[in-house]
């Protein structure tokens, strides 16, 4: 039994207690663009939108996607070449209540180069806001990286906020959110845009969790962080869950690393049980992007070890390669922080729903 200041059955049992609903709500109906392994829209369906579209133009991304959201229609096809209009008659809904994505973060991240918009990659956020143009959703969220805001002295995201207010006339929301904050025993900040076809009165979620270091009073009567020891206990026989085998070499270095600290040879942390663990992350040009060294175990976390960070539960499957299942979830929204998000959306649309929207 593992003690702390939280069960060691209540994040797995919470987790894995979540479901999709079966029902067809035409009033939140939902598109995803630049899908990825599908962490945003599960969240934001757990919230109770309904993914009736989703694209990414990396094929196994789209099989991930139709195989845990079985009812929505997925393409795998490069975002230049959708339109909007072809999109509502493929699932024949001209409602659109919510278009959600986070176009490639590569060029964004201060893991990768910071090419920022000279790089095509970095170019598609542009084709998201056509698109929202084109289809005209009550509300749409776009989800990124926090190094945009500073990325070439915050002139980018100068730019890029200028484009989502004059382009679209949304009404438009900014912060960065925490996933630790939110049940997710990880680490991880997102920036968030949500916008609203007209002024709405929206507020991110507040904090349900907190840093036990928080001096913050208000912040007092909340519940610590989870720590990641509780995402790592109970993952054999399920899916995602290939052991990667090491060599002497490489197991007899992991053994001298303590909690929390860091392989100097391939720069991988080893994750502290007692805290949340740090960014689930992806390989990148510039390294630093090998999954997480367990903290008992001496080896690198699974798929589903690492999908448990995230927040993903135990029924959704990642389809693929190791290395694309790895990816899908490290270049994840946790699902947790999509779900606080989603509800906060969907409560600001029914107070519009109260009003006449002009579409």
């Amino acid at each position: 039994m593992v003690t702390g200041s939280v069960s060691v059955n209540f994040y797995l049992n919470s987790l894995n207690s979540l479901r999709l609903s079966s029902r067809n709500n035409k009033d939140l109906t939902a598109i995803s663009l630049f899908s990825g392994g599908g962490g945003l829209d599960l969240g934001l369906s757990l919230a109770g939108f309904y993914f009736k579209y989703a694209n990414d133009e990396v094929k196994y991304y789209c099989d991930t996607i139709a195989h845990n959201f079985p009812d929505c229609i997925t393409e795998a096809k490069d975002v230049r070449e959708l339109k909007g209009l072809e999109i509502k008659k493929l699932i024949n809904s001209n409602n659109i209540a919510l278009i959600a994505g986070g176009p490639p973060c590569q060029s964004f991240s201060i893991l990768g180069k910071r090419e920022s918009f000279t790089d095509l990659r970095g170019q598609l956020v542009f084709e998201y806001i056509r698109l929202i143009n084109e289809i005209k959703p009550k509300a749409f969220v776009f989800e990124n990286v926090p190094g945009l805001l500073t990325l070439n002295k915050g002139k980018d995201w100068e730019k890029l906020y200028y484009h989502f207010k004059s382009e679209t006339g949304y009404d438009i929301h900014t912060d960065i959110l925490n996933a630790a904050d939110y049940g997710v025993p990880q680490i991880r900040k997102r920036l968030f845009v949500v916008g609203f076809i007209q002024p709405a009165e929206f507020q991110f979620p507040k904090p349900l969790y907190r840093d036990s270091s928080s001096l913050d009073l208000l912040e007092q009567h909340l519940p610590e962080w989870i720590p990641s020891k509780l995402a790592l206990e109970y993952v054999d026989g399920l899916p995602n869950q290939d052991i990667r085998i090491h060599g002497d070499r490489v197991r007899s270095r992991y053994e001298k690393i303590p909690p929390g600290g860091r392989d100097k040879v391939d720069h991988t942390d080893r994750i502290d049980p007692e805290k949340p663990s740090g960014t689930v992350l992806v390989g990148s040009k510039a390294g630093g992007g090998r999954p997480h060294i367990h903290p008992y175990l001496h080896r690198h976390i699974t798929v589903r070890e690492a999908a448990r960070l995230q927040s993903f539960p135990d029924w959704y499957t990642f389809l693929g390669t190791s290395t694309a299942q790895y990816r899908q979830v490290g270049n994840a929204v946790p699902p947790l922080l999509g779900l606080a998000v989603g509800k906060s959306i969907q409560y600001a649309l029914q107070n519009l729903s109260e009003k006449e929207l002009i579409v």
